[in-house]
């Protein structure tokens, strides 16, 4: 009997928590809407800076679907005059994991001017993405580029971090794993609450080239960019 009761009670305890997380989730996707963009002539002109959120490559070091479709949308934002310059953001562990050389390589490939590339080789997440713009780099103004059941969360975090932001969406696809992706993502809005609640700071480390790169996209002084270092 005892066991029966403590069963049902776990039950309703775990249904509570769960509607309340998606009801979370609803929220921030409600609050981010006005901010999320699909279409390049609605974004607002004087956001300059494409931001494009890391994922995962292939096993020969490609950017995968995901990524692929993040890059080519931060392409086209550069080459219709949307954008001035173009942020990869990822992780570099080490040679055997390397987004950014990868990220950077694509978008060198397709024609960008290396001095119009610049590298946040501290992404390690998204929180950690959107902390060194705003308290790293010092952005005052960027479109976050990724797909739209991510850019919820990157916008959300953005405005609660008082970075003026807005986000692209990068859908290009029908995603096999969409569904997975989002079901992910919902719990990673419960993280993202809890870090901003601790106001926990980015595993960073300032270099010298990322503190002056601010200044260069911000329209001050001109700098050479981090691959140039």
């Amino acid at each position: 009997m005892f066991r029966n009761k403590l069963f049902k009670k776990i039950l309703i305890y775990t249904g509570i928590s769960g509607l309340l997380i998606v009801l979370f989730t609803s929220l921030i996707q409600l609050y981010t809407s006005f901010s999320i963009f699909d279409k390049i002539e609605e974004l607002p002109k004087t956001h300059r800076v494409a931001v494009v959120l890391g994922a995962k490559l292939d096993k020969k070091g490609r950017p995968q679907v995901y990524l692929k479709d993040r890059l080519d949308a931060a392409l086209q934002l550069y080459c219709e005059g949307k954008v001035d310059a173009i942020m990869l953001s990822g992780e570099k562990k080490n040679e055997n994991f390397n987004e950014i050389d990868a990220m950077e390589k694509y978008i060198l490939d397709a024609g960008i001017p290396l001095k119009d590339t610049y590298l946040d080789t501290g992404g390690v997440d998204t929180y950690s993405t959107v902390y060194r713009m705003k308290h790293i780099f010092q952005f005052d103004q960027v479109i976050l580029v990724s797909q739209k059941y991510h850019l919820s969360r990157a916008v959300f975090l953005g405005k609660l971090m008082h970075l003026d932001c807005v986000g692209f969406n990068a859908d290009k696809h029908t995603y096999k794993d969409l569904g997975k992706q989002e079901f992910r993502e919902v719990l990673a809005n419960v993280k993202a609450a809890l870090d901003l609640s601790k106001d926990r700071a980015a595993d960073i480390v300032v270099k010298a080239h990322e503190v002056e790169l601010q200044d260069s996209l911000n329209g001050k002084d001109t700098i050479k960019p981090a691959s140039q270092k």
